[in-house]
């Protein structure tokens, strides 16, 4: 089924949807609204707040150690630093310990009309970050070590900063790995008013899909796709859809991304996944000739290309392991 039959299945969704976002409250937000929470210790508190614009004190900062990698992580849309999402991807890294950890916090940008507000604000912002990100890389920050995770439209935003790294930099400079958990489908696909998340973005762009068609992006559209359980809804675990948009029911699927990577970073090599032509091709076991088994999530070799397929539990944990690679 070709990508304008696809979309005429869903567009009385989207149109549902669409005018939800258009008709929630307006917000003018200013770009200076936007900050970083530098996390330092082993509890969510234990942060330190920084603008955008004084980015370059966080790499100085007695805490931040220049050995490790460091991580960006950038929330959806009408999120904020108080959401379940952002506290259990930052749990999960504070177990794992082995990372610097910032926290992008965009709470007014994203909010407000998604495709009046939020979106344009998404592509401003992104071009803002791209700078940030230059002079955090002048002030000693390793772009090799640098990892920006972005959940829906904050997978859009990462997608925004990394372009802008590259043409700011005159291509002399492109991050190392982008990763897009269920990155935003309306307005970016097929993207003809704003440019979506793609694998020029970085070198490495992952993305991990459960909610295709709806709230997430309907194709692959990094160096490597992984489409858990079809990367659709209903992911295995969710209650039947009640198709109102913007409620915990209706998010359940497209929730279910950050629920992955948070697991993959704090459970080592879990997510098994095969390369694969199609979901019909993973459930009768054809496999891409010489590829080899990939993790999903945070462990994922930068090898890997082109698009994966697993099944995974209802409920935490959510990887089968080696299991999840077998159709049943």
């Amino acid at each position: 089924m070709g990508f304008t039959k696809k979309f005429v299945i869903v567009s009385s969704t989207l149109v549902l949807v669409i005018g939800l976002w258009v008709g929630l409250r307006p917000t003018k937000a200013q770009l200076g609204t936007a900050k970083f929470m530098f996390f330092y210790g082993s509890k969510f508190d234990e942060h330190e707040v920084f603008d955008l614009d004084e980015a370059e004190k966080i790499v100085r900062h007695a805490r931040f150690d220049p050995d490790k990698r460091t991580v960006m992580y950038f929330h959806g849309y009408i999120e904020s630093p108080e959401v379940e999402s952002v506290h259990v991807i930052v749990d999960a890294y504070q177990k794992r310990n082995d990372h610097n950890l910032i926290v992008l916090d965009w709470t007014q940008l994203a909010d407000g009309n998604y495709l009046l507000e939020a979106v344009p604000n998404c592509r401003k912002l992104g071009h803002k970050l791209g700078s940030v990100l230059l002079a955090m890389i002048a002030a000693g920050l390793e772009a090799d070590k640098l990892h920006l995770v972005g959940h829906s439209l904050g997978g859009q935003l990462a997608g925004y900063a990394g372009r802008t790294v590259i043409s700011s930099s005159k291509k002399k400079i492109k991050l190392k790995r982008i990763s897009a958990l269920d990155p935003a489908f309306p307005p970016f696909y097929p993207g003809v008013i704003v440019t979506h998340l793609s694998d020029k973005d970085a070198e490495f762009v992952d993305v991990i899909h459960t909610d295709a068609w709806l709230y997430g992006a309907p194709v692959s559209t990094g160096t490597a796709d992984f489409w858990p359980n079809n990367g659709k809804t209903l992911q295995p675990g969710c209650p039947k859809r009640n198709y109102k948009p913007l409620t915990d029911n209706d998010l359940c699927s497209h929730r279910r991304s950050w629920w992955f990577w948070a697991e993959s970073v704090a459970r080592a090599s879990s997510f098994h996944s095969l390369r694969c032509k199609s979901w019909s091709d993973f459930k009768e076991g054809k496999v891409v000739r010489s590829s080899q088994m990939v993790h999903m999530g945070i462990d994922c070799s930068l090898d890997a290309k082109g698009d994966y397929y697993l099944q995974t539990n209802g409920s935490p944990p959510y990887s089968k392991g080696l299991a999840g690679t077998k159709y049943e």
